[in-house]
């Protein structure tokens, strides 16, 4: 209990102290975020597809939960689990918890849905939205290489990053599609050698995950989908203030990256940890308040994630 108590305090005296060196070094200004006021459409275009978002996320997840059920599985029913583990992954550091949440929610869908089935499919659907995230800033920085250097030269690093991990997915997505016979035997192989218990859990998780691949590749077609509505989240919040200085493509090849840094269980929805981020991923396009961009982002993300509270409360009251 104390171990606990005491890392949850270091975490977020490491968020408290970013955010201290981002005010006292002048580079997150919360004025910014006063100036929303005057633009609400801009405000109300981000709400919508924040919530747009929520909805695609829980088809993705749906999708791979049927690749194990017979039981009828609503989207509506879905959605409102996604939003309930969004609301506690807001309040509590790291996104795991409201992974937890949602183990304890969606077993009520099948009663043949095992806990461990239920957090791997958490798992995989993280994964495949992570793919989707690499493959949408490799393709945007393959496919725009030439504009985005134009404007912004001290962004080459990060397209060859960017390269380099769109590479590693699609080569990955490849082996598992049509030659995970070939792992398999590799697992064999390796279980014949050493740790044979261990190496009998990673071929039967591989067999599953084998049997269900044409859900796993539809679920990151989806993630494609949904890493770009997060980019058109943050762009509708951001432009009157970048206008001149960056467009939408280049933002295409670093907001991606930024936002897979919110999952980190640091702080909650990324305090501190995002703003320090994202304060250095925007200077490659030659914007100094990267930070105090990122803080519209965060509060309107928040508050969205926030009203997760509503389904929480709605489906406690049911159950009483």
């Amino acid at each position: 209990m104390l171990k606990t108590v005491f890392i949850n305090l270091l975490k977020l005296s490491v968020a408290a102290g970013l955010i201290w060196w981002l005010l006292s070094s002048g580079k997150l200004d919360f004025k910014l975020l006063a100036q929303l006021r005057n633009y609400p459409l801009e405000v109300f275009c981000a709400v919508g597809l924040s919530v747009f978002n929520i909805v695609l996320i829980s088809y993705r997840w749906k999708s791979i939960l049927k690749a194990r059920s017979t039981a009828v599985i609503p989207l509506q029913g879905v959605v409102k689990i996604n939003w309930i583990g969004q609301f506690f992954s807001s309040v509590l550091p790291g996104s795991v918890s409201g992974d937890l949440v949602k183990i304890l929610y969606v077993q009520k869908f099948d009663e043949n849905f095992s806990k461990k089935f239920v957090f791997i499919s958490i798992l995989i659907d993280r994964v495949m939205g992570l793919s989707g995230l690499i493959l949408l800033v490799g393709i945007s920085s393959a496919v725009f290489s030439g504009h985005i250097l134009e404007n912004a030269p001290a962004m080459k690093p990060l397209l060859d990053f960017n390269t380099i991990l769109v590479g590693i997915v699609i080569m990955s997505l490849i082996l598992f599609t049509f030659f995970h016979h070939w792992i398999r035997k590799i697992f064999v192989k390796a279980e014949s050698i050493f740790m044979p218990s261990v190496w009998q859990k990673i071929i039967g998780l591989w067999d599953d995950l084998v049997l269900i691949r044409s859900q796993m590749i539809k679920a990151v077609a989806i993630s494609l989908l949904v890493q770009f509505v997060a980019v058109l989240v943050f762009w509708s919040l951001i432009h009157p203030y970048v206008s001149g200085h960056m467009d939408f493509i280049q933002s295409l090849a670093f907001i991606p990256i930024g936002n897979m840094t919110l999952a980190l269980p640091v702080a909650p929805s990324g305090l501190g940890v995002g703003h320090a981020i994202f304060q250095k991923l925007f200077e490659f396009s030659g914007i100094h308040n990267g930070a105090s961009l990122f803080n519209l982002y965060f509060v309107v993300t928040l508050v969205v994630n926030v009203m997760g509270f509503i389904p929480y409360l709605l489906t406690k009251s049911r159950t009483n």
